[in-house]
């Protein structure tokens, strides 16, 4: 086989379905070696920055890895930030750049992206978690484990980049793939830390739970609420894990920091929690109400990682447990009885405490906006009447923009890896356009919805022919407020001439989603929500439903700033 079949038997036998690219002369191999591999589908991307963000929601969705290619030089300068996108998720990404003949280095030759031309490798060190080269067959093999390996290992999680020779793409190598234990199996986590927590937890009643990004990458869900449930310990999420703890579940808190919900920011920050034990976050700004000291618990607080070089210095941990996430909560779940005892002690305790947090009121903000009949259309009005005629199995990717403050906070997950947004420590606009096009090929049978703003759609509203030539079914949901929302409302704080420097043209989107062969509706009255959604659920095809609101103020009550 040739190299770039090699590739894309690893791919394969990895169980990766779907290939996001942009074509170019340096990546026309692995473009012909698709015909040999009919369960595979090269998808042919607007932009490479689509590319990356579909790889992305891609990975998101299946929980396994997602892949993107271009050519060096322009073809990676464009993926620069969807690769920055996922390695602050510290989303496996396997980035391929074709590169130019290495006979061509350094002497000029178009596009290159070697060490003597554009050095693409440099270009993207500090947001990739390894970058190897390969220009020779004897290396092509284990370049390709060692980058799988660093991309799935828990403590390097994160995008990866192969530069792949042209030459090499084309070599007939005489390899075969093989399928390596890229993650540790049984799963590896601090047996001492373990013991540890449970001297913590001997005489603490009120003991809550912050789950965050690496509990989702853990696949920890059954073990949280196994755990949760045992105990009787409430959970919290960060933005960034909502959905791996169900929100309609009795000790469920929803989300903490920015979009916030009521339950969790009153009860964290409280001053009154005497163990908290924080699974998978790297507590940043955002996720905690711009490092409130009110999060600090009165005895511990108890970080489990997988990654112990991450940042804790925000919030000093009274102990700290490295290891995968699911592992410490099922080693946690199955101790003797005598340990068991110290947590169990105070459970009926923590049962009557979480019924008096539930006696406070809802958990949501602002609650008259849900039924509001004000015109232009209040996008709580939106997310309500999209969260009742979908499914419960719905994945939403929430947007980059003020929509996102709604659509996030309102919307209740059941499962896990139902939610994703970008808003954490990188928010680009326009990515969940493209990531929901992604994570929809990879789950085509449960229903994909992407909010969106009508800036996003102004950055790479064009991805939407993607979702079309390939029937990638998403309901794009457009939040068409004619703004850059969230500048536009600090704008209003400061005088009318910034306010009207923020205004956009109000498009009719619905009109370029036709012209782009996507099925579009126009809603400018409340009362068309519920049969415009109960339409679009039925037609299992990429449907925008261009959505005229107005720019009104977002249920956020404690901000990070």
């Amino acid at each position: 086989m040739k190299g770039a079949e090699y590739l894309l038997k690893v791919f394969e036998k990895e169980g990766v379905k779907h290939v996001f690219l942009v074509p170019g002369m340096h990546v026309d191999p692995l473009v012909s070696a698709f015909q040999h591999f009919p369960d595979m589908q090269a998808v042919m991307a607007c932009h490479e920055e689509g590319a990356a963000f579909m790889a992305d929601g891609y990975a998101k969705v299946s929980g396994k890895f997602g892949v993107a290619a271009g050519i060096a030089g322009p073809g990676l300068t464009n993926m620069v930030t969807g690769i920055a996108c996922a390695h602050s998720d510290r989303t496996p990404l396997f980035i391929i750049t074709g590169e130019t003949d290495e006979t061509w280095e350094g002497r000029g030759a178009f596009q290159d992206g070697s060490l003597g031309g554009i050095n693409d490798s440099a270009l993207v060190a500090p947001i990739t978690m390894k970058q190897l080269r390969a220009y020779n067959a004897a290396v092509l093999g284990p370049f390709i484990d060692m980058l799988m390996r660093t991309m799935l290992n828990g403590s390097t999680r994160g995008p990866v980049h192969f530069a792949f020779a042209r030459t090499l793409q084309l070599k007939e190598v005489s390899i075969q793939p093989r399928t390596l234990p890229y993650q540790s199996e049984p799963r590896l986590v601090d047996r001492k830390g373990c013991e540890s927590s449970w001297k913590l937890f001997k005489g603490a009643k009120k003991i809550a739970i912050l789950a965050g990004g690496g509990a989702q990458h853990s696949n920890a869900t059954e073990e949280l609420v196994r755990f949760a449930e045992q105990y009787e310990i409430p959970v919290a999420t960060t933005l960034s894990a909502k959905s791996i703890f169900p929100e309609d579940h009795r000790l469920s808190l929803g989300v903490l920091g920015w979009y916030g919900n009521p339950y969790a920011l009153n009860t964290l920050l409280s001053k009154e929690i005497d163990v908290l034990i924080v699974l998978g976050s790297r507590l940043n700004q955002v996720d905690t109400a711009k490092w409130s000291v009110d999060l600090i618990p009165k005895k511990a607080m108890i970080i489990n990682d997988i990654n112990e070089s991450n940042y804790y210095g925000n919030y000093f941990p009274d102990l700290f447990v490295l290891g995968d996430t699911s592992e410490y909560l099922r080693v946690l779940n199955e101790a003797p009885t005598e340990k068991k005892a110290v947590l169990l002690e105070g459970a009926s305790e923590r049962k009557k405490w979480v019924e008096q947090i539930h006696q406070t009121g809802p958990n949501y903000y602002d609650l008259e906006n849900l039924k509001s009949d004000i015109v232009p259309i209040h996008p709580s009005r939106v997310m309500h009447e999209l969260e009742k005629a979908m499914p419960h199995n719905t994945i939403l990717f929430s947007g980059e923009g003020a929509s996102s403050f709604i659509a996030s906070h309102y919307w209740k997950c059941r499962g896990p890896r139902q939610h994703f947004t970008q808003v954490k420590y990188i928010s680009s606009m326009g990515w969940s356009i493209c990531a929901a096009i992604g994570g929809k090929l990879a789950k085509p049978e449960v229903p994909v919805v992407a909010i969106i703003g009508d800036g996003s759609m102004l950055m790479h509203g064009l991805e939407i022919q993607t979702a079309a030539r390939y029937q990638a079914a998403v309901i794009f949901v457009l939040m068409n407020n004619g703004a850059h929302g969230n500048p536009q409302l600090r704008a209003k704080k400061v005088g009318s001439y910034e306010e009207n420097a923020l205004k956009l043209p109000i498009h009719n989107w619905a009109k370029v989603a036709e012209g782009l062969g996507v099925t579009g509706i126009t809603v400018d009255q409340p009362g068309d929500l519920a049969p415009a959604f109960e339409k679009v659920l039925a037609l299992n095809k990429p449907v925008l439903l261009d959505i005229r609101t107005g720019n009104y103020s977002t249920p956020v009550k404690v901000s990070p700033f």
